[in-house]
């Protein structure tokens, strides 16, 4: 009987141990530092739009930006294509920029993001838009008010 307990307690030991071992490594995939809603994707850019006096128009109607990247500040003009696009064109908010490994990338025309595009975990409300590019900005609602959708309209941005 002794020679039957002696394994016994051998296996249940090396239980101990495998299920200690198993909550180490599960602990370590709970503290991953990007969200996974953002498909493992950071945001490399915040944007500030129409904060400032603009610096350039764009028919259509439209107003000015910052693009904050790799430690520089860019300037754009943005300008609405369709009612839509003008409302969001003209709207003082922020915001962050996705899937931008390069400035070159950021300027274009910018539609209603698909359904894949990056969004955080934290936050998916707002707009999100989508360039030709597949550069991704999201749009924070103003304080005091809401972010229209672009439907079937667009924006248009230009470096300047």
């Amino acid at each position: 009987m002794k020679q039957m307990r002696q394994p016994e307690i051998i296996s249940v030991s090396r239980s101990w141990v495998l299920i200690g071992c198993l909550l180490q490594v599960l602990a370590g995939c709970g503290s991953a530092a990007v969200p996974a809603a953002t498909g493992g994707t950071q945001a490399p850019g915040t944007i500030d739009l129409n904060q400032a006096a603009p610096r350039d128009t764009l028919a259509g109607g439209g107003g000015s930006g910052t693009v904050a990247f790799n430690g520089k500040v860019y300037h754009f003009a943005i300008g609405g294509l369709g009612v839509d696009g003008s409302a969001v064109a003209i709207l003082a908010t922020t915001g962050e920029v996705y899937r931008l490994d390069n400035i070159a990338q950021f300027p274009g025309t910018y539609r209603q993001a698909n359904a894949d595009a990056p969004r955080p975990s934290q936050d998916s409300s707002g707009l999100f838009i989508q360039n030709e590019h597949g550069v991704v900005i999201h749009l924070e609602a103003p304080p005091q008010g809401q972010v229209p959708a672009l439907h079937d309209d667009a924006v248009r941005v230009i470096l300047d």
